[in-house]
């Protein structure tokens, strides 16, 4: 039986996270969005008191110690506002103090980046927000923990250089999705990570992830899933949100797009590591998702080390 440990070991396994920025709503950071090559996925933590995001124009309240996740880019939320806005000052709705006198509300943000195109596969299995409870997050000792700990290191003013506790945002964010499988959470007026959780497309997603490097046909991810290839694709595309065929080829570039650009593997060698029986059907899958060539990807990489 396919256990959901294992289903996120290989949708992480791939997708590497770099915390951009962590912050408080009483220190922010500046931060901005780094361009069509660049994403940042956000968790918003209630450390203190009542919070409320602005959920595209609703608001969405969290409560002390829930945990919101933003799993898309944010930029796809920060359109409407400024370039130079400051997080998470441009999410929060309210600040009030508590209405029994108190303390201000103390909220905590960390930005998460990625590369777009890479994580793009894993980002489209979940909802564009995502909200795991205090209690379920209670039950979890090592994302309760590692939250407690966020919250302390922040009241240093050397914490935000400190790398650790950069890898320890990392950890937050892949434990909450862990959650966020498990069905702990709930978003905004629809069903949370749908697709995780059918049982049938999350064998189809795990072999996807797990044999993408093989032939990988309909016919095989339609016995995994147990069902008939017309019904698989219809579920499929319901849940996911695109063809069996098309998330593949997704998952194809984001290996490739990795490999040329964190190896010497010659385009030959990566294309026949990711499924591709020649270099041209690798390129093509290339131009038709990430809008470039292989050989335009590993130029960009090395530019950027240059840099």
């Amino acid at each position: 039986m396919l256990q959901q440990a294992d289903l996120m070991i290989a949708l992480l396994t791939r997708v590497r996270l770099e915390a951009r920025f962590v912050c408080e709503n009483g220190r922010p950071q500046r931060w901005r969005e780094g361009g069509a090559d660049s994403a940042n996925a956000l968790f918003v933590y209630a450390a203190r008191g009542r919070a409320e995001l602005d959920d595209r124009g609703r608001a969405l309240v969290l409560q002390e110690g829930d945990l919101a996740l933003l799993p898309h880019s944010v930029a796809e939320r920060m359109a409407g506002v400024a370039a130079d806005a400051e997080l998470p000052a441009a999410l929060l709705r309210g600040e009030a103090a508590d209405a029994r006198g108190g303390a201000a509300p103390r909220v905590l943000c960390a930005g998460l980046h990625y590369d777009a195109t890479s994580a793009m596969p894993l980002c489209r299995l979940f909802a564009p927000i995502m909200v795991a409870p205090a209690a379920a997050i209670a039950g979890e000792p090592m994302l309760s923990h590692a939250l407690h700990g966020l919250s302390r290191e922040l009241e240093r003013a050397t914490a935000l250089r400190n790398p650790v506790l950069l890898r320890a945002l990392e950890l937050i964010y892949a434990l909450a999705l862990e959650l966020a499988v498990a069905g702990a959470v709930r978003a905004g007026g629809e069903p949370a990570d749908t697709a995780l959780r059918d049982p049938r497309i999350a064998r189809c997603l795990y072999y996807m992830y797990t044999h993408f490097g093989e032939k990988c046909s309909l016919d095989e991810l339609a016995a995994h899933a147990g069902l008939s290839k017309s019904a698989l694709s219809a579920r499929f595309n319901a849940l996911v949100g695109e063809p069996p065929a098309r998330h593949l080829v997704r998952i194809r570039v984001a290996e490739a797009r990795r490999l040329l650009r964190s190896t010497e593997l010659s385009q030959e060698a990566v294309a026949q590591q990711v499924g591709y029986a020649s270099v041209v059907g690798m390129h093509l899958a290339f131009r038709s998702i990430a809008g470039e060539t292989p050989g335009a990807a590993r130029r960009h990489a090395g530019k950027s080390k240059a840099g």
